[in-house]
């Protein structure tokens, strides 16, 4: 009888499991982090869109102040940052149609901006060609009518509303993110954990088979078992603990 050395096949065992548990951290460390790079995107889409929406109305705020200096003076040096100004409006608000273009509520919101924005640079270049054609005091009446006030204070307040909503947005997406980093902390820790542990236990088996093994094969030379207290021939420990019969001891030639 051949006691089979046990310690290539725990090893291998061993290396087995350790390498399909790292297949499984990979797994799920990808997985963790694909949700949180998305989270991640969406949070940064969330402040462009606030970003470009401040500079919206700020570039429409810069617009009717070029308007006005060149209304007021006559000096051709406003033109420049209104023209300026005018198309960066232009820009942002193509951009902005293309950043929230999932978002049925926003684009709405946006289209009605867009209609505003329309009519007050349409407004605002009305006046400086009457400037132009020497028609100022028409002009400057233009400037001064409430319909011209009204234009600029619902775009402010249709700018608002969309940066309300973006606000309340980015808290959830970014709540949202930290949930997902923090997910995927436990994660690596609980499969670290679990790697650990599994990798002490295979230690213990190795080294408990290890000494089992070396007892065996002290008994196989001495052909004696401690059973219950007693020394016994190893056919008779056999008999007693496996109700197995022999006719012939183990040959120290065969370990």
């Amino acid at each position: 009888m051949k006691i089979p050395h046990s310690r290539p096949i725990l090893v291998s065992f061993g290396l087995a499991s350790t390498a399909l548990v790292m297949c499984g951290l990979l797994l799920l460390e990808w997985q963790g982090g694909t949700a949180a790079v998305e989270s991640f995107e969406w949070v940064s889409r969330t402040l462009e869109i606030q970003r470009e929406l401040a500079t919206v109305e700020a570039r429409m705020s810069e617009a009717e102040s070029g308007q006005r200096g060149y209304i007021l003076t006559g000096q051709p040096a406003f033109l420049g940052p209104y023209n300026k100004a005018t198309k960066d409006v232009r820009d942002r608000l193509a951009n902005l149609r293309r950043l929230v273009a999932d978002n049925s509520a926003q684009l709405r919101r946006l289209l009605i901006i867009e209609s505003l924005s329309r009519a007050k640079l349409a407004e605002l270049d009305s006046t400086i060609k009457l400037e132009r054609a020497g028609k100022r005091e028409v002009a400057v009446s233009i400037v001064r009518t409430t319909h011209s006030d009204s234009l600029m204070t619902a775009v402010r307040s249709g700018l608002q509303s969309m940066t309300d909503e973006e606000a309340s947005l980015l808290r959830g997406r970014q709540k949202t993110l930290v949930m997902e980093l923090q997910h995927g902390d436990l994660i690596s820790l609980a499969l670290a954990a679990a790697l650990l542990l599994m990798l002490i236990a295979l230690l213990v088996i190795a080294r408990g088979a290890e000494h089992y093994r070396n007892l065996v094969t002290l008994c196989a030379w001495t052909r004696s078992v401690e059973y219950e207290g007693e020394w016994i021939s190893f056919e008779e420990y056999l008999r007693r603990k496996f109700n197995v019969s022999t006719t012939h001891g183990i040959s120290p030639d065969a370990l």
